[in-house]
């Protein structure tokens, strides 16, 4: 009879300097779990175009660790491109997604797994309790994100990450999917099943920096928003409507003066009707081109990622 397996997918990205600290900490929880339970594991690692030595790094590991297995992205192709290649590559019962620079703890994998082993959980959710410490401007932009998201679609994902744990039935399922245009953690509450929430106060990196610019972070929200719901395109009929009102108010106004004599000159008038319906028009094509691109993307049909090389431990555990 096959054992139970537990996997584990974490996405790298020039994580070489604090990745041995990483699987070793990892390792060891789930060396602990399966003393307790006897739940065997595997550790996914997933290179997303690394431009510094974390192949040379997963290639030493794989050596030491004989529950390891590595994926190597032809290029970098983004987080969750890279959650995908490791979801489609692992053979667990239940797979759980983390981040690789420990402010996802380790420590709670064997809570995780005891919950889903309850048999009445699908997903269970790592929810942030409080934020790490970040910029105002960063709380302030993911928080309008949130906020606005779940304006248009529904979906609270406020304090949600990608520390998640997915049920065999929930990877099939994401695998499925054909969208090439990938938002983890949005298509994990859009797929419904049966969803549990742990919270957890996340650590501090055990090194480097974020790799998420304020440019990267707007792209993935304009990406998210404009792949889940389709509301935003409401606005050009909306900014329409107002400007049908607006002209009717100010042709009415113009209509009176001229009647009772007391027209005057309208050049601040036109300027700024022509500011103002431009600026509408503009944020229209705004809006479209977001939804052409998208478009653009998913019509071409490219694979999400590209595996350029793969590693396999052959050894024991050291």
């Amino acid at each position: 009879m096959r054992r139970t397996i537990i996997s584990v997918v974490a996405p790298v990205y020039c994580e070489g300097d604090q990745l041995p600290e990483f699987v070793a900490s990892l390792t060891a929880e789930l060396g602990q779990l399966k003393t307790s339970t006897g739940l065997d594991h595997e550790v996914v690692l997933v290179d997303d175009g690394s431009s510094d030595n974390t192949w040379e790094v997963m290639r030493t590991l794989t050596a030491q660790y004989s529950c390891l297995r590595c994926l190597r992205l032809s290029r970098n192709f983004g987080k969750d491109a890279a959650l995908s290649a490791g979801l489609a590559a692992t053979r667990g019962d239940a797979v759980i997604t983390m981040d690789s620079d420990m402010q996802h703890p380790a420590s709670l994998i064997p809570e995780m797994v005891a919950l889903w082993r309850t048999g009445n959980v699908d997903v269970v959710d790592v929810c942030k309790q409080e934020r790490q410490v970040e910029s105002l401007l960063s709380k302030v932009c993911a928080m309008s994100f949130y906020r606005l998201f779940e304006m248009l679609t529904s979906y609270d994902l406020r304090g949600s990450g990608d520390f998640k744990l997915l049920d065999r039935k929930v990877v099939e399922a994401w695998k499925n999917l054909g969208e090439r245009k990938l938002f983890y953690r949005g298509l994990t509450s859009w797929m419904g099943f049966r969803h549990e929430q742990i919270m957890f106060t996340p650590c501090l990196r055990c090194g480097g920096s974020s790799k998420w610019s304020l440019a990267r972070r707007v792209t993935l929200a304009v990406d998210s928003m404009t792949s889940f719901s389709g509301k935003p395109l409401l606005l050009i009929g909306i900014i329409t409507l107002l400007f049908y009102a607006l002209s009717f108010f100010v042709g009415c106004e113009a209509l009176w003066s001229y009647a009772t004599g007391h027209a005057r000159s309208g050049f601040t008038t036109v300027i700024l009707l022509i500011l103002l319906t431009g600026s509408a028009i503009l944020t229209g094509l705004c809006i479209m081109s977001a939804y052409i691109h998208h478009a653009f993307i998913e019509l071409k049909g490219r694979p999400r990622y590209l595996l350029a090389e793969t590693l396999e431990a052959q050894n024991t555990d050291s």
